[in-house]
């Protein structure tokens, strides 16, 4: 196994095209020199970095079971790599499980079954990508076999969990997953989101842009102060993935060159305005884009329902239609 990928067929482990579900990687047997720096994880100066590497250094060759709490786009998954790779194990199979893109039913064959997940990873490690949407079924067995590794020489493979959920969210879930989650506890580790640890973000975009820029052959883009503060300043509700996504999208579309402030999205110019500029503001401007951004935000939230979002932003579904027409028609005048 190298580049393939895992489901279940018929009780089996049979290698198809599926990347988004399963995707298992035979690492190599020494570990990367400088993970810190391949990794975007591990990205930036804060307390919460210091302590995620002193994490690996401590759980990264102990085979103990392993959970991630974490919101989204924190790219929890190389933190699951980087543990196997630490680990003595590291020339086995590594096992990327993402259960939103499964059916619930399948998920504990495609784990427990002869020739499943279990028996093709050896001594490697699965990485599962939300605990907390298990069936409870298969909380119940995954507990039941960490509690027989736990007695023994931990034979079998490592499982290391993720969840975006709170602790004191799911105190009132299943009593499985309770259990499951007090077996995790010893090796738990936190991720704090990027607006709680800012400090990071100067470090993390540097490196992302840098990364970006060599991915589209598009030659180095310096970042001005100006647009460095906006990026560093703006709350990212998708952490790392949406640092990126916004920083592809003005590499894309800019010669190398800098990135300036007005290159970025306009929620992203507009999160933030403390004094006025000597030179003045578009006010008119400035309230469209703010208006846009609402909009957009609303339309996001509610998956593209326009009824919805109108209900959201105390619209009617007319006027809602109106304002979208009009923001086309300005996008049309700009290009």
């Amino acid at each position: 196994m190298t580049s393939e990928v895992a489901v279940v067929e018929r009780g089996t482990v049979q290698e198809v095209m599926k990347p988004s579900e399963v995707s298992p990687t035979l690492l190599p047997a020494e570990p990367p020199s400088h993970p810190w720096q391949e990794y975007d994880c591990f990205i930036g100066v804060s307390t919460n970095i210091r302590e995620l590497k002193e994490f690996i250094a401590l759980h990264g060759s102990s085979r103990r079971p392993v959970l991630l709490i974490g919101e989204r786009g924190l790219r929890q998954e190389q933190i699951a790599r980087t543990l196997h790779a630490a680990g003595a194990e590291r020339a086995q199979p590594f096992f990327s499980l993402n259960v939103h893109n499964l059916n619930p039913d399948s998920l504990s064959q495609l784990i427990f079954n002869p020739r499943g997940l279990v028996d093709a990873c050896g001594q490697g490690t699965i990485y599962l990508n939300e605990v907390a949407r298990l069936p409870r079924l298969l909380q119940q067995r995954l507990a039941l076999f960490l509690e027989e590794q736990s007695g023994s020489e931990r034979s079998g493979p490592r499982f290391v969990f993720a969840t975006a959920r709170k602790l004191h969210e799911i105190k009132s879930d299943s009593s499985s997953l309770q259990h499951l989650l007090e077996l995790l506890r010893p090796a738990t580790f936190y991720l704090k989101p990027l607006r709680q640890r800012s400090e990071d973000l100067p470090y993390l975009i540097h490196h992302l842009a840098g990364r970006v820029a060599r991915r589209l052959n598009k030659g180095m883009h310096q970042i001005t102060a100006e647009a460095l503060q906006a990026l560093t300043e703006y709350s990212w509700e998708a952490n790392i993935d949406e640092v990126e996504a916004v920083l592809e999208s003005a590499i894309a579309a800019t010669p190398p060159a800098q990135i300036k402030k007005n290159e970025l999205p306009a929620h992203i110019r507009n999160a933030t305005l403390d004094t006025i500029p000597p030179g003045g503001i578009n006010l008119w401007q400035r309230v469209n884009d703010f208006e846009q951004t609402l909009i957009d935000t609303a339309l996001r939230q509610t998956h593209g329902s326009q009824t919805k979002a109108a209900q959201l932003l105390g619209l009617k579904l007319q006027t809602l239609n109106m304002k979208l027409k009009r923001f086309v028609e300005q996008q049309r005048e700009e290009a």
